[in-house]
């Protein structure tokens, strides 16, 4: 009796190793074939901006006598430059992420002001697609915090890019910073959202979107130039910092993401707005 005990537990203990052998198996395949897309989608969205840059080249050569066509050509090779970058980037931090090498850097900064330098850097693609953007602050008693500016200026340039590129010209975004009461002395609990009115996303795609490599495949979304890495670096550093990322989105209705984070105060330092 007690062998067959033995050889039952062992039986069991083989059945979870060869089911968790499995999901570890299709994970792994979902993952490859994920990889794979990405390669895909990287490749034409390099391939995009390169030949751009070649092509405005190619006409500077041509036209090198005509100023005005030069700075024309000169302001697209720029743009393209930009765009590529940008791509290049994305993979980088990526690669740093997930390398565990991602360095934070903490100094004293004002919420106030980093929320106006969002709005500074995104008012003109705002304003060339005549949407409204409206930055709404509530309760902030601190405003002199500190932090890593540059990475949380990365989780939110990336948030905002995204509610751009995927809500229609004459479209409706907004942010909200608002600060949480809190019985620490020392942190400060912040609240971030930013949503829009734009296409929204399925409900499949929803709960892949932090996962590195994806992007929604769909006759709008094709259209947009992404490597499929923005949102899984923002939830990456949202994580790494001690705070939490959450989404709501409906297809045709918008998008809402939501950001919890405590920030360290800084001394001395404190409004009310």
């Amino acid at each position: 009796r007690e062998n067959n005990a033995r050889l039952e537990t062992v039986n069991t203990e083989l059945r979870q190793a060869k089911r968790a052998a499995e999901e570890a198996f299709q994970v792994a395949q979902e993952a490859n074939r994920s990889k794979s897309s990405f390669l895909a989608n990287m490749s034409h969205d390099i391939r995009t901006p390169m030949n751009a840059i070649i092509g405005m080249t190619s006409l500077i050569r041509y036209d090198a006598g005509d100023k005005g066509k030069v700075i024309e050509y000169a302001d697209k090779i720029d743009i393209s430059s930009q765009h590529l970058l940008g791509i290049i980037n994305n993979v980088l931090d990526m690669s740093k992420i997930e390398a565990g090498k991602t360095v934070f850097k903490y100094s004293d900064f004002s919420i106030v002001d980093f929320i106006q330098e969002l709005d500074t850097i995104f008012h003109s693609q705002i304003y060339e697609k005549q949407q409204t953007f409206t930055i709404t602050k509530e309760n902030i008693r601190h405003e002199w915090v500190s932090g890593d500016r540059v990475h949380l200026m990365q989780i939110f340039s990336n948030l905002l890019s995204n509610a751009i590129k995927y809500t229609q010209e004459g479209g409706e975004i907004q942010f909200l910073v608002e600060e949480y009461e809190t019985k620490s002395r020392a942190y400060a609990r912040y609240r971030f959202l930013v949503s829009d009115n734009g296409m929204g996303m399925s409900a499949d795609f929803k709960n892949t979107i932090f996962d590195a490599f994806t992007r929604e495949e769909s006759s709008m979304t094709n259209k947009i130039q992404g490597t499929g890495l923005g949102m899984a670096i923002t939830k990456n550093l949202v994580e790494a910092m001690g705070g939490t990322i959450d989404v709501e989105s409906e297809p045709g209705q918008g998008s809402c993401f939501e950001i919890l984070m405590d920030l360290k105060t800084a001394e001395d330092q404190s409004v009310s707005l």
